[in-house]
């Protein structure tokens, strides 16, 4: 598979990804534990939860990798 391919690949999944939408439940209990971990000053799990909902899996890969 050559790197055209890859990279063909990657965006059909970059656009699969955006197009999902987001149950507003979830964004609710997201947006709730944010707010819980920053009044009790428990920044690294409110880092980790945002990560983990938010990823930043949007990056285009380099292209060594490809």
């Amino acid at each position: 598979m050559n790197s055209f391919q890859n990279k063909d690949a990657w965006v059909r999944a970059q656009k699969t990804k955006v197009n999902k939408p987001i149950d507003v439940d979830t964004l609710m209990w997201v947006r709730r534990h944010l707010m819980q971990f920053e009044v009790e000053m428990r920044w690294a799990d409110r880092i980790c939860l945002f990560e983990e909902f938010f990823p930043n899996d949007a990056m285009i890969p380099d292209q060594g990798r490809l």
